[in-house]
């Protein structure tokens, strides 16, 4: 049963932010930006899936980018949102524990472009459209953070994990991304392997270039591709299912 489908306006506006329903089963996409091919593919191919809840996390966006983006999923409109303040996304606190070897120095170098915020939007799909199209709603958290920090903090201390990731041109080196997500030695990776409650169930891989062709993490396999990926009929991604995952695909 999809809990979105139940909430009212006034439930997203001012009721009790619905933590662990929003993490359970969710999307979890860092270095996002306003990229929504993971929800058209979640909602179309992948909708066995049963994936409804979608975290975003890029800490260059800002709050006032995603209000000029956030009515433009294809075929839903904006149902209700608000602000999410911090405590309600870690509410037993958190303390950060560091992956090996981090550099410092590098986490800090885009601090300048850091534009934190938090805020959660519930869709609604438009009246034209049919079940074919998608569910009837869907849930996009969208964090102005970083995000090897955040699946940490999100993810550790709920004692939860999500369905899937998302690593998809994730802004290395001119794109201000501080580290490389796709690298299975990296800190993304460590907090994703290391987080003792559990690991996702699949991997969404890709962008456009032939550095995508393989991401090589330990403990999956490759299940199929989408190409092209972008709308401008560029780009690819491969979905990749952890081995030991019971997920219907």
């Amino acid at each position: 049963m999809n809990f979105i489908n139940d909430l009212t306006k006034s439930d997203v506006e001012k009721g009790k932010f619905p933590l662990m329903e929003i993490l359970n089963d969710s999307f979890y996409y860092p270095s996002s930006g306003f990229d929504g091919g993971i929800v058209k593919d979640c909602n179309t191919l992948g909708h066995n899936y049963n994936i409804n809840s979608f975290i975003y996390c890029d800490y260059a966006t800002g709050e006032d980018a995603l209000k000029g983006e956030q009515n433009t999923f294809r075929g839903y409109h904006v149902f209700a949102s608000r602000g999410v303040k911090q405590k309600e996304l870690i509410p037993n606190g958190w303390i950060p524990k560091l992956p090996p070897h981090i550099n410092m120095q590098k986490y800090f170098t885009y601090e300048n472009l850091w534009k934190p915020f938090i805020r959660w939007i519930v869709y609604e799909r438009d009246e034209d459209k049919g079940e074919e199209h998608g569910p009837k709603k869907f849930s996009l958290l969208y964090l102005g953070g970083e995000g090897v920090a955040t699946y940490q903090a999100l993810y550790w201390t709920n004692k939860t994990h999500p369905k899937a990731i998302a690593i998809i041109q994730p802004g290395t080196g001119f794109g201000a991304n501080w580290t490389d997500f796709r690298d299975i030695n990296g800190p993304l990776a460590w907090v994703i392997y290391e987080n003792a409650y559990g690991m996702p169930d699949l991997i969404y891989y890709g962008g456009i270039g032939e550095e995508y062709a393989d991401i090589n993490w330990k403990g999956y396999k490759e299940i199929r591709r989408k190409k092209p990926y972008y709308a401008n009929y560029q780009g690819m991604i491969i979905i990749y299912k952890n081995i030991n995952s019971k997920i219907d695909t």
